[in-house]
């Protein structure tokens, strides 16, 4: 690839994990490279610390409203008018939307990543503006303009692959480990469901749960008031870095969460079994999608939220923990890349070149 100078590159959009992957492998194979995050929370500013990267905040608000959609507008028009980005890479959503406009309107390319089976209006557009479209199932490749979309697969965290030797935190692993995870935010109305379980699942298992910033707290007052031996089977944080979750995806008898597009690769990937229960809301049924995918592998379980009462869920998770420890599963010979940020970064260094 030509690179005679240093390439400046915006990341932004709505799904921050594969976003961390690509930035990984950029730091690795073009270590002189800017890269710039453009996001909307706490979560990807301290992704962009733990990353030595720079992060710039974004006003970018959901299509319906109104307010905000033009003010994220202008703030991508300026910030690719002073910092000059070679490429913006989108992983979708509407706080990828108006930098893609702004970049569209400026002459900057655009790549973009599709992560769920089920197209949102935002990824749409997007999809219209960029110069590759990159996606994670074939058959997203239909939802696209022809000539310019391309199979990558999810990119992947590599950590994720390599787990550390030791647990990088005091756990019980005599017994199964649960994994509770809403992905990298947690989900709010998923805990308020787990959290008068946790007694109960303790008693039985080690609970490693990723509450996310909202529920945190109430996680941690409902462990201090938990036995000694019961505590140090609930292992709580907001959030777990790559090496964390290398570790547990490489440990846990059962995932149980949301059914977001990495949380449901990554069981697949490592062959674990997942109780779903997708977000009852999500955009055109996403997740209830994802999941089913992942019951057609024979790895998952769904329950939806609505039906999702303490006992169902009890009796649900202790058949799934029964079966995984009777039968040992290990992971199937994946059908799908998983090395989906190299992919995309050949795409991106395709676009540079031209």
């Amino acid at each position: 690839m030509n690179n005679l100078r240093t390439k400046r590159i915006f990341i932004t959009g709505g799904h921050i994990t594969p976003a961390i992957a690509v930035i990984d492998e950029l730091k690795k194979t073009y270590p002189d490279w800017k890269i710039i995050l453009i996001g909307r929370n706490t979560l990807e500013e301290h992704v962009a610390s733990e990353k030595n990267i720079r992060f710039l905040p974004s006003s970018a608000g959901r299509l319906s409203s109104v307010f905000k959609v033009p003010v994220g507008f202008v703030q991508s028009l300026w910030y690719c008018s002073r910092q000059k980005p070679d490429i913006v890479v989108s992983f979708g959503g509407y706080v990828a939307l108006p930098m893609a406009v702004a970049a569209s309107l400026l002459g900057i390319p655009v790549i973009t990543h599709e992560q769920t089976r089920v197209v949102g209006l935002a990824n749409r557009i997007i999809g219209f503006l960029a110069r590759k479209i990159c996606v994670t199932f074939e058959e997203q490749i239909a939802s696209f303009p022809k000539g310019k979309t391309v199979l990558t697969g999810l990119p992947m965290r590599r950590e994720l692959f390599h787990p550390p030797k030791d647990s990088p935190f005091p756990v019980e692993t005599k017994i199964p480990i649960i994994y509770i995870t809403g992905g990298s935010t947690g989900a709010v109305s998923l805990n308020d469901i787990i959290f008068p379980l946790i007694k109960e699942l303790v008693s039985r298992c080690t609970v490693v749960h990723q509450t996310g910033k909202p529920s945190f707290e109430k996680a941690m007052w409902l462990r201090d008031d938990l036995k000694q031996v019961q505590k140090d089977r609930y292992l709580v944080r907001d959030y777990f870095d790559g090496s964390a979750v290398s570790w547990i995806l490489h440990h846990a008898s059962l995932i149980v969460g949301r059914s977001g597009a990495n949380t449901v690769m990554e069981a697949a990937v490592f062959g674990k079994t997942m109780l779903c229960i997708p977000l009852p809301w999500s955009g055109g049924g996403e997740q209830t999608e994802n999941a089913r995918w992942l019951v057609r592998r024979g790895l998952a379980q769904i329950l939806p939220q609505k039906e999702a009462d303490g006992t169902k869920m009890l009796a649900m998770i202790g058949v799934l923990v029964q079966k995984v420890q009777k039968e040992k599963n290990s992971a199937p010979p994946a059908d799908l890349p998983h090395d989906g940020a190299h992919r995309m970064l050949v795409q991106m260094s395709d676009i540079l070149d031209e």
